[in-house]
């Protein structure tokens, strides 16, 4: 039996070039390969992603909040209530100022105590706020009687910080992926025009992945700035600026990453032999 000739490179068309296998997000040429592959490969990076963050966002939380809101509970009198919505029994002062977080008591809101921490909290008569570089956001107290005393509350926080922990990891797991769900959306006609005019194959299902797959090595930079933020490597100023780092991160990814991709197969019609 002949074998069959095998056809020439430039004739085999593009969807019978094996596309490369997409193992990782770290360069453009990478994050281009997860525009052909399977959906589940990219699912699987975004998992291993979003887990990684998540996990840091309990340490993070384990090293620099919760010892605090333990030692600020300690200062707690006994006899603080709150009742009806209002905060009585207590007397103003800082409970505890610490560098990532501070909790003081604010009955005349002169808005002067705990200043010097990232993150404050603030408990005012009828509301508690918590203020950061950003601005302040109010929360109305519950209208119920409930006891704040340190007897009352150290061993309900004791009992409690398993299930707040669950929640931070599921909260920050949950959203990185609906963060990145939605930014992909935004991303996926920019990332096909840029592959249209730079006469590149991309689909828009290719176009979604690429977009995902863009938003990876920013969420690991975001990350490992978390890490070096909780080990006060550097202020809050430079974390916010790593923060919309990131985002610029992504961008270039996205703008960068359709250039790796095939270009689009040129067919040149041959006109039939009418003697063959």
């Amino acid at each position: 039996m002949d074998d069959v000739p095998e056809k020439p490179a430039a004739e085999i068309p593009a969807t019978e070039i094996e596309p490369p296998g997409a193992w990782q997000p770290f360069t453009p040429k990478g994050v281009a390969a997860f525009a052909r592959s399977p959906v589940a490969r990219l699912m699987v990076l975004e998992m291993v992603v979003a887990l990684t963050a998540a996990a840091v966002m309990i340490w993070f939380c384990h090293v620099n909040y919760f010892p605090t809101i333990r030692e600020a509970i300690q200062e707690l009198p006994d006899t603080a209530i709150l009742k009806n919505g209002q905060l009585t029994n207590v007397s103003s002062g800082v409970l505890i100022e610490k560098k990532f977080l501070s909790i003081a008591i604010d009955l005349e809101e002169t808005g002067q105590h705990g200043k010097t921490a990232d993150l404050q909290m603030q408990l005012r008569p009828n509301y508690f706020q918590i203020c950061s570089l950003l601005g302040c956001v109010p929360f109305d107290y519950p209208k119920e009687t409930i006891l704040l005393g340190r007897s009352s509350v150290e061993p309900w926080w004791g009992a409690r910080q398993p299930v707040i922990f669950g929640i931070i990891g599921v909260a920050s797991f949950a959203g990185l992926f609906l963060s990145w769900f939605v930014l992909s959306l935004l991303y996926t006609p920019i990332v096909k025009l840029i592959a249209y005019f730079a006469d590149r194959e991309l689909s828009w299902s290719g176009s979604w992945k690429l977009s995902c797959a863009a938003q990876m090595f920013a969420a690991l930079l975001m990350t490992f700035a978390i890490v070096l933020y909780g080990l006060q490597a550097f202020d809050l100023i430079r974390f916010l600026f790593f923060f919309s780092a990131h985002f610029v991160v992504a961008w270039i990814y996205v703008g960068a990453a359709p250039f790796f991709l095939p270009r689009v197969s040129e067919k040149i019609p041959v006109a039939k032999n009418p003697f063959h």
